[in-house]
């Protein structure tokens, strides 16, 4: 896969890359992108693109992909089976847009965003770049850390890059792939993860939202 690196530093810059984006997404091809926390890689979606990314971070197929929404709006069109608890909507009023990630059970979902328990992974990101994709674009982006497996989350370009360098496995693949450079990220870890697909809620991954923060919202919290 040949890469096409665009700069996103200033407010025309940023504009070009999520129209940029857009296009990229909208022909099948994968993104590499800044959020709040970390850099991520960016799909459209289907299932042959989340098997792609799985591929290219070499990991297992069953570990879901997280869905990035400019709005629950356009998340509820583009998921009709979404379920929303009320427990995510005190959680999404509290945090989001933010670097908290919520599963919820959603019934017809494409094959690679679906969760061992039926659930969905969903954020509202505050990150400026990625929102300005996500407007242009106006449907969910997957997203997952750009990097191998197991190895450390990125926070330039440079270093999510590194998980596409010497990679022969992928010379074959004929899809775009678009780097957008926003500069270091300015979070070290990935997004807390809570899942809401039963009752009382659980707390999967701890990440910049606390524990302590989630329970004020949600005191059943487990």
């Amino acid at each position: 896969m040949q890469v096409e690196l665009v700069p996103a530093r200033g407010a025309a810059e940023v504009e070009f890359a999520a129209r940029r984006a857009a296009e990229v997404l909208a022909a099948g091809g994968l993104v590499v992108h800044p959020t709040e926390t970390v850099y991520g890689i960016g799909g459209d979606g289907s299932p042959e693109n989340n098997a792609l990314i799985s591929r290219v971070k070499r990991r297992e197929r069953a570990q879901p992909l997280i869905l990035l929404a400019p709005d629950l709006e356009a998340l509820r069109a583009a998921l009709p089976g979404l379920e929303w608890p009320a427990g995510a909507e005190q959680l999404a009023r509290s945090f989001w847009p933010g670097p908290l990630t919520l599963v919820v059970r959603c019934a017809g979902a494409a094959a690679g965003l679906v969760g061992p328990g039926g659930g969905v992974a969903v954020r509202i990101t505050p990150d400026p770049t990625v929102a300005a994709i996500l407007a242009c674009w106006r449907r969910p982006m997957t997203s997952t850390s750009a990097n191998l497996s197991g190895r450390e989350p990125a926070r330039t370009v440079e270093q999510a890059l590194e998980v596409f360098a010497g990679r022969g496995d992928l010379n074959e693949v004929e899809r775009p792939l678009l780097a957008v450079d926003a500069g270091t990220t300015r979070g070290a870890q990935p997004s807390t993860i809570v899942s809401l697909v039963e009752w009382p809620p659980r707390l999967i991954r701890e990440g910049p939202v606390s524990r302590r923060q989630l329970v004020g919202c949600v005191p059943q919290l487990a």
